[in-house]
């Protein structure tokens, strides 16, 4: 059988933590597999470190993850891979916007062959639940990056992804991103890559601390930019395998 590891990244997020650990929990007991749950904690000062050693001196399954330097979402989930031991590494946003109900189809598309599944708000069986502004400003972002890096991929920022442990170690030796777009670079390497990529629909709601705005969607759209530059024109993602997108 093989073994989870779940990465959670936390930036002051006391008050989330508490309640997603033990969600999480509970829903990964359903799933029959052996796992482990990394907090990826990232320099918070709202007493985030203080409840994750809490857990993780409770529970031998959660493992913390810890850094005194603000490393970004991309960095801290990056280095809590590093130390991962599980086959599939999973990881989402601690304020769970996306239903851990999730977790299950993403695995599930693991064992079905392809190396990576992410969760998509926009395929059709999708749910959400986001102010209109947001809503108009994300589907923006999503329009850039499948025209500037030339995939298929319907949401390359949904906080929710499972990959095999190949997959990902491989990906994450190419990025550059240690912010917000992480999630993207490594998308678009995997693509360009060859690597198959599933998408399960989510059920996902709009947490009250979110903060995509406007100016944030043209800022990543700049990143974007960058990344097709160096994996579509220079050449810079891993070379082509024998896999196929799906």
């Amino acid at each position: 059988m093989k073994k989870l590891s779940i990465i959670i990244p936390v930036y002051n997020d006391h008050t989330a933590l508490t309640k997603a650990l033990p969600a999480s929990i509970m829903v990964l007991d359903t799933l029959s597999h052996p796992f482990e749950i990394i907090i990826a904690e990232d320099a918070s000062c709202d007493g985030s470190y203080e409840i994750s050693k809490k857990f993780a001196e409770a529970d031998k399954r959660i493992r913390l993850n810890y850094s005194e330097t603000r490393r970004g979402k991309g960095g801290a989930i990056s280095d809590a891979a590093k130390i991962a031991s599980g086959d599939i590494i999973c990881f989402y946003d601690v304020d769970l916007s996306t239903e851990l109900s999730a977790l299950r189809p993403l695995i599930n598309a693991i064992h079905r062959g392809n190396d990576i599944a992410i969760g998509s708000r926009y395929l059709p069986q999708s749910s959400i639940t986001r102010a209109r502004n947001r809503k108009y400003a994300g589907k923006l972002f999503v329009h850039l990056a499948r025209v500037l890096l030339g995939g298929g991929v319907t949401d390359y920022q949904c906080g929710c992804k499972a990959f095999t442990r190949e997959s990902l170690n491989t990906l994450m030796s190419y990025a550059h991103t240690r912010g917000w777009t992480w999630d993207t670079e490594i998308l678009a390497l995997a693509q360009r890559a060859g690597y198959k990529i599933a998408e399960v629909p989510v059920i996902w709601k709009e947490n009250d601390r979110t903060t995509l705005e406007w100016m944030d969607t043209f800022r990543m759209g700049w990143e974007v930019l960058t990344f097709a530059w160096k994996i579509r024109i220079c050449g810079c993602h891993p070379q082509k395998n024998t896999h196929t997108k799906k």
